[in-house]
């Protein structure tokens, strides 16, 4: 029986620490996602900067193109001229050369306008990436470890759950039902050592009556949350070594002595 008991207890201390595990592995997706967020602002940031240029590219490229398309028309415009046969069709053809000239410095001058908006935008986009680099190297360099740390973490509850399969073996049928009635109500520690009258699960008093059975039986259990509980005696105290006192030396007064 005695074995049954240091066994439980084991097994009560070794599903706190697989608890205890369970939640510290509950927590890394929240750490990782609380790591992750100042560089995915910057992500996001990087995207609308890219976003910004590229439609500034198009909007230049799209004028390029109609620059293009209207000295087409300049050169043709300019044989035209090489074959007119009057001043009047000279004149018209001098007029449609200067009314394209006037649409490509128009759009001329908002390609150049474009390209100013564009370039802060670009050095802001530079600029942020270096940043975003460096950051990057370091988040990675504390992501790795969290991942080690996760990693510890299934291990131990791995090697937790290996001796609770050893543990089961050696408790009696009557008291493991008792204990996975209590651990099903997630009543965790199920099973715990008591010297004085009050249960260190529920922290509450328990009656002296009752205590004393649970000194006389070795056991019991809490009245309150339900837990079992083994008599421990407690270690006894130790007296301090007493230190001896020096008398402290009095000092004869001098009528004291003229009385001699």
């Amino acid at each position: 029986m005695q074995d049954s008991i240091k066994a439980v207890l084991q097994l009560s201390k070794e599903d706190r620490m697989v608890q205890s595990s369970h939640k510290l592995l509950n927590s890394f997706p929240d750490k990782k996602k609380h790591l992750q967020e100042p560089l995915a602002k910057v992500e996001h940031q990087i995207l609308n900067y890219k976003n910004k240029i590229g439609t500034y590219t198009q909007q230049i490229e799209e004028r390029e193109k109609l620059v293009l398309i209207e000295k087409e028309k300049i050169k043709k415009s300019d044989l035209k001229m090489q074959a007119v046969k009057n001043q009047k069709e000279y004149a018209a053809s001098q007029k449609e050369i200067e009314t394209v000239n006037k649409i490509i410095k128009r759009v001329e001058d908002q390609i150049l306008e474009l390209e100013g908006q564009k370039e802060p935008i670009e050095e802001k986009l530079n600029t942020i990436t270096v940043e975003y680099s460096e950051e990057k190297v370091i988040l990675d360099k504390k992501l790795e470890k969290l991942v080690e740390e996760e990693t510890s973490v299934k291990e131990k509850i791995g090697i937790y759950n290996a001796l609770k399969k050893e543990l089961l073996n050696k408790i009696d049928t009557d008291l493991l039902q008792k204990y996975e009635k209590l651990s099903q109500r997630k009543i965790i520690p199920s099973a715990i050592e008591i010297s004085a009258p009050n249960c260190q699960g529920c922290a509450i008093a328990i009656p002296a009556q009752l205590f004393n059975e649970i000194i006389q039986f070795s056991n019991g259990v809490c009245p309150h949350c339900g837990r079992l509980l083994f008599y421990k005696k407690p270690k006894p105290v130790e007296e301090k070594p007493k230190t001896k006192t020096k008398k402290k030396a009095t000092r004869k007064t001098k009528t004291a002595k003229k009385g001699k």
